[in-house]
């Protein structure tokens, strides 16, 4: 969470706002739309948060929080191959997290921990354990590899084509944001501690930024269908 439920719904409120005044406004731009996607995502996991305090059932909404972040970097790398116009399989990136989106919910202890307080939120899931090593391990692979190889995708694209700054802008923003998260739950968690939600401020980082690149993007009067 974010210092209090509160800030959390709020921010979720401006990010769903946002998010569609970005699709609204640069409906006819593959990227912005992409953006706008990011957003909506960020906003409902912080959604999930708020819940994850308010609520009586804070175990079923830890779970829809991980299973939200989850597809991030499925969308991140499904963005930069459509920007790129490679010829893929689109459906084959979100394998993965539909796979382990079925497993949060379908096994009752997935979620070990999940409480909150002023300061703090504290989740604990059964992947980061030594007894599920190969599941995490295979976790930790699909996020941080596919935010890799999103990364090579637009460097190279950007490196060939000669493309504006603001490219390197949102690879470092985009990366930053979908990294924090997954960071968060299994750094601090290792250490026996609950760790302060600080997600907010990234997400707000990326969205003050999916505003400002999309304006950006758009003068370069390219339409482009999604």
């Amino acid at each position: 969470m974010c210092f209090t439920p509160w800030v959390s719904l709020t921010t979720a409120i401006v990010e769903f706002v946002v998010a569609s005044f970005i699709l609204f406004r640069y409906k006819n731009y593959l990227v912005p739309v992409f953006s706008a996607i990011f957003v909506y995502i960020l906003g409902f996991y912080q959604f999930s948060e708020f819940m994850l305090c308010v609520s009586s059932n804070s175990f079923l909404w830890a779970s829809v929080g991980f299973a939200t972040y989850t597809f991030l970097p499925a969308v991140g790398l499904h963005m930069a191959i459509r920007f790129t116009n490679t010829k893929f399989w689109n459906w084959v990136l979100y394998v993965f997290p539909v796979v382990v989106t079925f497993i949060v919910f379908i096994k009752e202890d997935f979620i070990l921990n999940a409480n909150c307080s002023w300061l703090f939120v504290y989740v604990e899931t059964f992947l980061y354990s030594s007894k599920h090593l190969f599941l995490s391990i295979a976790y930790l692979t699909y996020y941080f590899g596919f935010i890799l190889i999103v990364g090579v995708i637009f460097l190279l694209h950007i490196k060939k084509r000669n493309m504006h700054k603001i490219y390197y802008f949102w690879i470092i923003i985009g990366t930053v944001t979908i990294i924090a998260p997954l960071l968060l739950l299994s750094i601090f968690p290792a250490m026996g501690l609950a760790f302060p939600s600080i997600y907010c401020e990234f997400a707000l980082a990326y969205t003050i930024s999916a505003i400002l690149g999309s304006e950006i993007y758009s003068k370069r009067d390219k339409r482009e269908n999604f």
